[in-house]
């Protein structure tokens, strides 16, 4: 080939070269001229709609404790937009098969919402997803932790698909609940949304206080995955809940019901011995269930009479006199209609 023609030919291939490294396509130039390229995934970054006000976030701990949390680093949002998934083996929004097959087989601590946001924050985690780190990945990565199997977005490549095939993301391993439920939410939920083109999902950190709740998630604001992973990492947000479709909950973060309260023991009362320290009050309550003051207290005190030592017809009788004492200890009352 005469050395013209090839200094052209080289010119030309620069060229192309310089343009498609500026689009993100890897390029390799071949000792004979042809060119070999491998698609790298850009940098894929949310859409994320700030407040005009921060609004504090409130995080729960392990022990079930809220703290109301005033850090800069946790902005508070309206709405993200940026939860995109297809699996970057099979090149589809479904996966099939055993989760380590699939090329990504790193898991997480899940013993609680605690120690999850601790082992993923400020990670930047793929979860074998083309789109690299997006929402989706770090709830990929979760169920595969907890449930040993895949999440799925129900064949729309969209964080707010979730929803769609509720039952078959739930499994026998989560409980699910719908947007009506807002006021349940607790830490370790996994919340999803709508919103934009994708919609968002996120881990609850605590419950919703004054319409918003922190969120730990992936491609929402955080620290930049890099062009060639794409995506951004884990971090906290306070966001909005006005797009929230429904939620997941671990049924291992199921908290007990609280211990109902005793059922206050009432006696059939008719014939009492007072006992030193007795009051009528203690007495109402142990005989009626409750307690009544100011009036209702003196008609009861008329029926209450004494039997033993009579120092005063009724109880009434007594806190009523200028002595002022109604009960003595020792003494037998009587209930009378």
């Amino acid at each position: 080939m005469d050395e013209k023609i090839k200094k052209i030919i080289g010119a030309i291939v620069a060229i192309i070269v310089g343009i498609l490294c500026g689009i993100g396509v890897h390029v390799a130039v071949t000792p004979t001229g042809e060119i070999e390229t491998e698609i790298k995934v850009l940098e894929s970054t949310s859409s994320v709609q700030y407040s005009g006000e921060e609004v504090p976030a409130v995080i729960e701990n392990d022990l079930g404790e809220t703290e109301i949390v005033e850090d800069e680093e946790i902005k508070t949002v309206e709405e993200v937009d940026g939860g995109k998934f297809e699996d970057a083996n099979t090149g589809v929004s479904v996966t099939e098969g055993e989760y380590d097959d699939l090329g990504w087989s790193e898991t997480y601590d899940v013993s609680s919402p605690e120690a999850f946001k601790n082992d993923t924050l400020g990670k930047c985690i793929i979860a074998n997803n083309i789109y690299g780190a997006q929402c989706v990945s770090l709830a990929r990565v979760f169920w595969w932790s907890y449930a040993d199997r895949d999440v799925s977005t129900c064949g729309t490549g969209m964080a707010k698909g979730m929803m769609n095939c509720a039952d078959e993301n739930a499994g026998d391993d989560f409980l699910v609940y719908w947007a009506d439920s807002k006021d349940q939410i607790q830490a370790g939920d996994w919340l999803v949304f709508t919103g934009g083109a994708y919609g968002h999902v996120g881990m609850a950190l605590g419950p919703v206080v004054n319409g918003y709740v922190a969120l730990l998630g992936e491609n929402q604001g955080g620290a930049s995955c890099g062009a060639n992973v794409g995506g951004s990492a884990t971090n906290i947000i306070n966001i909005n809940i006005k797009n929230l479709i429904g939620f997941y909950r671990p049924k291992a973060y199921v908290k007990p019901a609280p211990a109902p309260e005793p059922t206050p023991v009432i006696e059939d009362c008719k014939t009492i011995e007072v006992q030193a320290g007795d009051t009528l009050g203690a007495i109402m309550k142990r005989c009626k269930g409750e307690v009544e003051w100011g009036e209702a207290m003196n008609e009861y005190a008329r029926h209450w009479y004494s039997t033993k030592y009579a120092v005063y017809p009724t109880v009434y009788d007594g806190w009523a006199s200028l002595g002022g004492y109604g009960l003595f200890a020792g003494d037998v009352i009587e209930y009378r209609d």
